[in-house]
This record gives structure tokens, sequence and C-alpha cells, in this order.
């Protein structure tokens, strides 16, 4: 079994909840200028209040964890002391894993049904995984480390091989946290 949890990116983290606030705040404070628009500026400002809620919650307060193990890669968000499996996904079903720049080179971003976001950052080194779900292709977009990236590839091609995934891994698995 080999984990990766992206690193934090602590800086931005501050600058997306300073900026939240700032904009919600001075939304509210906008009313006050300009009474005569106080609905229409409070509801923008109650919007921008839901917005920042949802970013502060979703890249600030949550983390995400990649586990390879026999064959599968399973995706956990972690909000305080809960652990939420999001997908188990079998790698026989891979198509290819990609940096961001290979993806839109390749023309991956092409005829997608779905994508799905599991990054921790909004900026960093993201990786695509693309797979077949029900006979449509689809895309996880993550930010793992190097060397778990390069785990996968192996992997990978050890499940398209008809191998069980992880053979060559000592008993304990890999730790790559």
């Amino acid at each position: 079994m080999y984990k990766c949890k992206p690193e934090r990116n602590v800086r931005q983290a501050v600058l997306l909840l300073a900026v939240s606030f700032l904009a919600t705040g001075g939304t509210f404070a906008l009313a006050v200028v300009f009474p005569q628009h106080a609905g229409v500026i409070r509801f923008i400002a109650f919007l921008l209040l839901v917005l920042a809620l949802y970013v502060i919650l979703r890249f600030t307060m949550t983390e995400m964890e990649y586990t390879l193990d026999n064959g599968t890669f399973i995706i956990t968000k972690i909000v305080g002391n809960k652990r939420t499996v999001q997908g188990a996904l079998d790698l026989a079903d891979s198509i290819a894993l990609v940096t961001r720049e290979e993806y839109r080179a390749q023309g991956l971003n092409k005829n997608l049904s779905t994508i799905c976001n599991y990054s921790q950052n909004l900026g960093g080194k993201h990786w695509f995984y693309v797979f077949s779900f029900s006979g449509k292709r689809t895309v996880v977009e993550f930010e793992p480390n190097e060397a778990f990236a390069a785990i996968f590839r192996e992997e990978i091609e050890r499940a398209k091989s008809g191998g069980n995934g992880s053979a060559g891994a000592p008993p304990d698995g890999g730790i790559l946290i």
C-alpha cells in the first residue's frame, strides 16, 4: 500500500481567507454607501459570503489523501477528524496518468463525460488520471508528489498486464506521506 498526502500551501490558504473576508465585508459596506441599491448589494454580498464559506471549507479545512492498494486507487477526503472515501478506482480501467501540460497536448480534455477535482490546493502541479467508467472516459484531477506519480504509473502497467498490483512492494507496503 502506498499513500500520498499533498502538502498544504499555507500562504495560499491565508490569502484565500483574507480575500474572502475582505470581498464580503467590502460588499456589505457598499450597501451603506449606496442605500438606494442596498437590497441588491446585500444579495450580492450574501452570495459572496456563501462562496467564501465554500472556499474556506474546500481549500483550507479539507485535506486529501491518495492511496494505491492492490490495483486500486483510493481517494480519501479528510475534514477535521472525519475521513470519507471519495472513490476507489480499479487501475485496470486506466487510460492515462498525465500532467496538466500532457493532458492538454494529447487532447485528452476532449470528449469527456466527467471530470472530478480532488486537489487540495488551487495551484501546484496537478496530475490527471484518465480512466474508463461505464464505457465513458472520466478524469480525476489530483496533486500527488513525483514519487507517488512514478509508483502510480508502475501500478497502472502492472494492473493492465494482469498483475494484482503492489506485487513488488514490501509486505508492509510503502508510505509516501
